[in-house]
């Protein structure tokens, strides 16, 4: 039996209901955080609730909760759910509506927050790394849509994530409309060239992964490699000397192949050994957090 967290309650996953006029299911009316826990530490949380907050605002939700209650209330459900190093997810939406164009606005918003045992992938991933092939689904302009809005209405990546399963990749990388390397379907990209580390900047329409930030500052403080931010085509990956991508769930993997093209003859390169390894420390993993 695990307990989730819905509109004020700790209530068991079974018995958890939405309202089918819930506006997230009917229109993808909203947000959502997925992050980590180490023990009892919220890793990061403060940069994912700040962005949580910018995707609200962005929509207008009047959201009232403080960082300390939120705190609260995953640390009662990782309890709840006996687990030591917790994956969460926060989501919410606009709440119980009406269906139609003319809908009212003015809801009282769904919160929903799921937790669990984060399981990660398995090693050989790490040790033999991942092949990406680039997807021909484009990346959303940033002009349609706000990247800055980490929303539930998320099809385009799954459609990134479906052209990966059909040619048997692990991920895809999206490209934006001007055909610059912009993401992965739910990562970012990164790779290493001489002493400096070249990853697409906000331009191009990312989301900016507070993971991504992460990586850049243990670049610099830790591996002492310059992180160069801007707007690049496909072929600069294949002058690399390597490539891999990073999420929360991932941490940092390594990738030997870009479109069938092989990055350093197949070999894992060292800095995203190193920059996982960094990662580790940062987050505490290995240290006693009960």
């Amino acid at each position: 039996m695990s307990y989730v967290y819905l509109n004020g309650t700790f209530v068991r996953s079974e018995a958890a209901k939405i309202s089918v006029f819930d506006q997230g299911f009917l229109y993808g009316d909203g947000i959502f955080e997925s992050f980590r826990s180490i023990g009892k530490n919220l890793y990061q949380f403060s940069h994912h609730y700040q962005r949580l907050l910018q995707s609200a605002d962005a929509l207008s939700y009047p959201v009232t909760f403080t960082q300390e209650k939120l705190e609260a209330i995953l640390l009662e459900l990782r309890e709840r759910n006996d687990l030591n190093n917790a994956y969460y997810r926060i989501t919410i939406t606009r709440g119980e509506g009406q269906i139609g164009f003319q809908r009212g606005m003015d809801n009282n918003l769904t919160c929903l927050i799921l937790a669990r045992e984060f399981q990660g992938l398995d090693s050989n991933y790490y040790q033999e790394g991942i092949e990406l092939q680039v997807a021909q689904t484009r990346r959303n302009a940033p002009e349609a849509i706000n990247p800055k809005i980490k929303s539930i209405s998320n099809l385009n990546s799954l459609l990134g994530k479906l052209e990966a399963k059909a040619a048997g990749a692990f991920e895809v990388i999206m490209l934006n409309n001007k055909e610059h390397i912009c993401e992965g379907s739910a990562s970012n990209i990164f790779w290493a060239r001489d002493q400096w580390v070249f990853t697409p900047g906000s331009s191009t329409g990312l989301l900016e992964g507070v993971t991504r930030s992460t990586i850049m500052r243990l670049c610099e403080e830790k591996l002492n490699l310059r992180v160069i931010m801007g707007e690049f085509k496909l072929q600069d990956l294949q002058f690399s000397d390597e490539v891999f991508i990073t999420s929360t769930s991932l941490e940092v993997i390594p990738v030997v192949k870009v479109n069938g093209f092989t990055i350093n003859q197949g070999t894992v390169g060292s800095i995203a050994q190193r920059l996982r390894e960094e990662l580790h420390q940062d987050m505490g993993i290995g240290v006693n957090n009960a």
